[in-house]
């Protein structure tokens, strides 16, 4: 079947990207102070709707996986899954993680540590240990709940309903009554398309200057914006090229490659660092998070006021909204044969696993330096940023320069195989019928890889950490309401099915 593009859905989200970026380049001083003025009103007045969300979904998730609708195969009763266990989880992670997680592994306990939550004192054992296990909170199941929920919702009308599209708006199929290409399902696909451009334009904002960071230090030259904008159109390469090749020969490749890689720099920093403080402190986070994650996952802050949960827990919740409906497309498309109880274990565990095993190494390594070792890693991040505090903590292992180039590369990777995924989501999205097992034009998807590198070029010049971490809340409001309507529609899909099947 030949493609067609859908033509006013890819002018408007063209239109989109370059009415992001011109004001940033005009205006950059006025453009980060209106962002970060939506981000205040934002988090203040619908905080608790995010921290309400990721109480349901993680709920909703369980009742699903393990009730009645737990066995439903996406796809035909004879499907058995494209890839393996390996590959699927490995292209998930990558997907849905991707260099962010080096980044905040490494020094989020660093923020943590000056202003910990629940009213500890700043910089005392307390705080150590909130620094040691809030990370794992924010990067566990409740982040990877809201991935597995519109993952859900777009593969079952998919694989089960058969509608021939791969959309963010086919999750309401139930509730549009089958009219995606209607208005109300071209303007969920608009803002899902607004949503992931903004989302990843500030994934790559935060990593970019890690990476440019690194290579400075290897090659012995200062690092710049002139650098960061070279090592992104070196990730626009490789993630085009990737997404040329396709699934099977891109994506595939790289993210099993980058996860036996990550696993080396792990088990590195793990034997090669403080080995026993890394246990020590991992096993003590997971209790943390485990004693006290419902307070965690339902705390709104109403009294102290402190900020801390606008300021980290909302801003993460907002990150998966955003990025949520693009790796449910992508996660779909690698999905068929599945059960929805093996999705939803598998996404919430493989997910999580992975996660918590780099800030359990990562941070606690850097966290080491900052009490016991010689390394006021607070004071360097204050002073010069959080990309230098991050190669610097790299730098007090042996053999740091083999260290800081694997890191490098394992960053690059990740960079790829998410902007992989979501060039491949946005040209699924602007392709008017695409069957199951077919993939939008190659040509399509790296075109869309190279869009991708706009906008954060543009965070990236009106200035740094904030103004990415704004920009992600801002872009993921509207989707937060339409992951109310997904769901309604999906819980009704599966029981206006399931009466029929009985």
């Amino acid at each position: 079947m030949k493609q067609r593009i859908d033509k006013s859905g890819f002018i408007a989200t063209i239109l989109v990207i370059f009415l992001m970026t011109i004001p940033m380049v005009v205006a950059p001083t006025k453009s980060a102070e209106l962002i970060q003025q939506a981000y205040q009103f934002i988090a203040k007045d619908f905080g608790f709707l995010y921290v309400f969300l990721a109480s349901s979904i993680l709920l909703l998730l369980l009742w699903l996986a393990f009730g009645k609708y737990g066995k439903i195969k996406l796809g035909e009763p004879t499907d058995k899954p494209q890839y393996n266990t390996l590959e699927w989880s490995g292209m998930l992670f990558c997907a849905g993680v991707g260099a962010g997680l080096l980044y905040w592994s490494t020094i989020e306990w660093a923020f943590y540590y000056q202003t910990p939550p629940f009213g500890a004192e700043p910089m005392s054992n307390a705080a150590a240990k909130w620094a040691s296990s809030y990370g794992l909170f924010h990067w566990g199941v409740s982040a990877w709940a809201f991935y597995c929920l519109p993952t859900l919702a777009i593969a079952y009308p998919y694989y089960v309903k058969k509608v021939p599209m791969l959309k963010f708006s086919i999750s309401c199929h139930h509730v549009l009554k089958g009219k995606e290409n209607s208005l109300a399902g071209r303007v969920i696909d608009f803002l899902f398309r607004v949503a992931l451009i903004g989302g990843a334009g500030s994934s790559l904002g935060f990593s970019t200057p890690l990476i440019a960071e690194g290579i400075a230090r290897l090659i012995g030259i200062e690092s710049s914006f002139t650098l960061e904008v070279i090592v992104v159109l070196i990730c626009v390469a490789i993630f085009a090229t990737s997404v040329f090749f396709g699934l099977e020969k891109g994506m595939k490749r790289l993210s099993t490659t980058n996860v036996w890689l990550s696993f080396a720099l792990l088990a590195f920093f793990l034997f090669a660092g403080p080995t026993i403080f890394i246990l020590k402190a991992s096993i003590n986070g997971l209790g943390t998070v485990v004693q006290n994650f419902v307070q965690m996952n339902t705390w709104t802050d109403p009294f102290s006021d402190s900020g801390f949960v606008e300021n980290w827990t909302i801003f993460y919740w907002a990150w998966w909204v955003a990025f949520g409906p693009f790796v449910g497309i992508f996660v779909t498309r690698i999905s068929k044969g599945r059960t929805i109880k093996e999705v939803v274990v598998g996404m919430l565990t493989y997910g999580t696993i992975g996660g918590a095993l780099f800030y359990m190494v990562l941070g606690n390594f850097a966290l080491y330096q900052q009490l016991y070792g010689d390394l006021n890693v607070i004071a360097l991040m204050n002073e010069s940023g959080v990309p230098t505090a991050i190669i610097t903590v790299f730098e007090q292992l042996p053999l740091s320069e083999v260290v800081i180039g694997l890191f490098c590369i394992i960053c690059i990777v990740f960079v790829a195989t998410t902007y992989d995924a979501a060039s491949y989501t946005l040209a699924s999205s602007a392709t008017a019928v695409l069957p199951v097992g077919e993939d939008p034009h190659r040509l399509h998807r790296t075109f869309w890889a190279i869009m991708l590198a706009i906008l954060p070029i543009g965070l990236m010049y009106i200035g740094g950490l904030k103004v990415a971490q704004t920009a992600v809340l801002v872009v993921s409001l509207p989707i937060l309401f339409i992951y109310f309507l997904m769901t309604y529609s999906f819980l009704g899909s599966l029981k206006s099915d399931h009466q029929q099947a009985d």
